[in-house]
């Protein structure tokens, strides 16, 4: 078996946090029996991920179409913030969160699916880092490598730093971003017809990842639509909401004034009534009294 680097990367990111270390130990001796002492030594130095990485690293690879609309979001979002769009940014800004936590409970559900339940502290370290994902195009891309080796964090401004967060270079896991890395356990010796079939069942695996990619950014691009109209209807929505509300609030100052002109229009009228009846009362005395002079 001849074992390149970008498969025991992997196979290694995609085994269990539990397995990490064993299987590593078996890769390097595999690559030392092949007399390949360089190759063991680059495995020897890849990183156990942290649990939060692991949590990650299985999503993108198992369910990584998931993450379609989510990241869909997140290029809406950067690019309302590369415009400085203040009526998006404030749309998306609070739809961030909800979005966030969305995805991170689907994470932590698939991972308790394989065997991994996640405590707060490792919950939280997912949620920092699709945070990250959704703020910065490179971290976006580290994570879909899904050979993250630790978890990202977003300050607020500035860029994420992704020093080191994944297995090996990036030139080596991926090429465009958001792609899956194509690495692969080729089977064989250095017999040609054997390393010609190898090579043919990579540029099948290729043709197959480059139908997927189109795919995809087919669903993505629909995606985009979709949330910029729904976004703008949202926008149109908020600013009737408003008005409806400001409205509410001219009828409600509008009842209030009414309410204080019939009450002094009923005092009024008390006093009114009152003057009426005492005239009235007197009214009737001096008739009596006419009539009364008038038969004596």
């Amino acid at each position: 078996m001849i074992l390149h680097l970008r498969a025991a990367v992997e196979q290694l990111y995609a085994a269990m946090p539990g397995e990490f270390t064993t299987l590593r130990t078996q890769l390097v001796r595999q690559a030392r029996d092949a007399g390949d002492a360089a190759l063991a030594k680059e495995i020897t130095a890849l990183r156990k991920p942290t649990v939060a990485a692991w949590a990650l690293n299985h999503f993108v690879r198992e369910h990584g179409e998931e993450l379609a609309d989510f990241r869909a979001f997140a290029e809406l979002l950067r690019e309302a913030q590369r415009s400085l769009d203040a009526d998006q940014l404030r749309v998306l800004g609070r739809e961030r969160a909800r979005r966030v936590d969305a995805v991170a409970e689907r994470v932590a559900a698939e991972a308790a699916a394989a065997g991994q339940r996640l405590g707060a502290g490792v919950a939280q370290e997912v949620r920092d880092t699709l945070t990250a994902l959704v703020a910065d195009e490179s971290a976006e891309a580290s994570i879909l490598t899904g050979a993250l080796v630790r978890a990202l964090s977003y300050s607020g401004f500035g860029s994420v730093d992704i020093d080191d967060v994944v297995a090996v270079d990036t030139g080596l896991v991926g090429g465009a971003a958001g792609a899956r890395p194509a690495l692969e356990v080729l089977q064989g010796g250095g017999e040609g017809g054997e390393a010609a079939a190898a090579v043919d069942l990579e540029e099948r695996r290729r043709a197959r990842r480059a139908a997927e990619r189109s795919r995809l950014t087919a669903e993505l691009e629909q995606a985009r639509s979709e949330l910029r109209t729904a976004d703008r209807q949202v926008a149109v929505l908020t600013a009737r909401q408003e008005e409806v509300i400001e409205g509410i609030a001219d009828l409600e100052r509008r009842l209030a004034t009414a309410r204080a002109r019939l009450e002094k229009v009923t005092s009024e009228l008390d006093e009114a009534s009152g003057i009426r009846d005492r005239a009235e009362r007197r009214e009737a005395d001096a008739t009596t009294a006419l009539a009364e002079n008038e038969s004596s």
